[in-house]
């Protein structure tokens, strides 16, 4: 009976975290889409979304255990990807940037 009542406080923790979760991510594109959006401000919003949700999500699939959490990992692994991608591409026109300077 124990384990039962632990299971169900469980399920309800994760279904509470996933609201939040989606809250916090509807409230980061909010942010990325309100103000003076000229150029790089919006790119910037957009990664700032990214990493977001990579955060929330990592910190999601490693604070639930157990088979029924693993799309949690495969969800944080494909947002790292992204996230990673989206800074490279970030550094890679800084960089272009700062060569066209002068």
């Amino acid at each position: 009976m124990q384990q039962n009542t632990t299971e169900i406080n469980k399920q309800k923790n994760s279904n509470l975290s996933i609201l939040f979760i989606v809250v916090n991510l509807i409230l980061l594109l909010i942010f990325a889409n309100i103000g003076d959006n000229e150029g790089d401000q919006e790119i910037i919003n957009y990664c700032y979304l990214s990493f977001g949700a990579t955060v929330l999500m990592g910190c999601y699939a490693f604070s639930y255990h157990g088979k029924g959490y693993r799309i949690a990992k495969w969800l944080f692994a494909i947002s790292l990807i992204i996230s990673l991608a989206l800074l490279g591409l970030l550094l890679y026109a800084a960089g272009l940037a700062k060569a066209f300077q002068h």
